[in-house]
């Protein structure tokens, strides 16, 4: 074989590694279910049972709970981020690229209930995703400040301050049976007076119709 060429995958071996791949994003949702509702009293064999598989199956592709665990909370955020990218797309306003992901994710609780309790359930395991959610925050107002489109001399503190500002409303619209959504985008307005945008174009942002976005 010419060096540096890639031996071909033989049709059994890609219909197999199909195979596992949907498997294991079965046991992920499902997972993800049986989380929301048990929390940290859940057994591997409530999840077996919720899954409908052998606790043996579940050990092959994780090494024990709390490995099934944080899989399942990153396979959440990164099934919801990939879908709040998609409504960003064609979206003209770089303003409007920032606000949007930051209002769906104070909605979590209706678009994708599940994740959203397990937000609240597993905070500990939340927040170790964060320094990665933060990085590319970061990196965004970072270039809208370079563009004269936000004020900010540290762009670092304020994705950790705005990053805040969202998970503490995140928990209190699954938490507070009071919580309304408007009081979510209330949050996310005043939070944007910290990268310098005026309260008139904030106001306009957050008051604006959202795409659907389905669970």
């Amino acid at each position: 074989m010419p060096a540096g060429a890639k031996k071909a995958v033989s049709p059994d071996k890609g219909r197999k590694a199909a195979y596992v791949m949907r498997n294991r994003e079965a046991l992920l949702r499902s997972t993800q279910e049986v989380l929301a509702v048990k929390g940290h009293a859940v057994t591997i064999e409530d999840i077996a049972d919720h899954a409908q598989v052998a606790v043996s199956t579940i050990y092959k592709h994780f090494s024990d709970k709390d490995a099934l665990i944080s899989a399942t909370m990153l396979w959440g955020f990164a099934e919801w981020m990939t879908k709040v990218q998609s409504l960003g797309d064609d979206l003209a306003d770089p303003l409007e690229k920032l606000v949007l992901p930051m209002r769906l994710f104070v909605r979590v609780q209706s678009t994708h209930p599940h994740h959203a309790r397990n937000i609240v359930n597993f905070l500990e395991i939340t927040t170790q995703f964060l320094p990665i959610l933060e990085s590319e925050l970061s990196h965004h107002i970072e270039e809208l400040t370079k563009a004269k489109l936000l004020t900010c001399d540290d762009p670092d503190v304020a994705a950790r301050n705005l990053q805040a500002v969202l998970l503490s409303t995140v928990v209190n619209q699954v938490t507070n049976p009071k919580a309304k959504v408007e009081d979510a985008d209330a949050s996310i307005r005043v939070a944007l007076s910290m990268v310098g945008m005026s309260d008139a174009k904030a106001r306009k942002l957050t008051e604006s119709k959202l795409p659907e976005i389905k669970s």
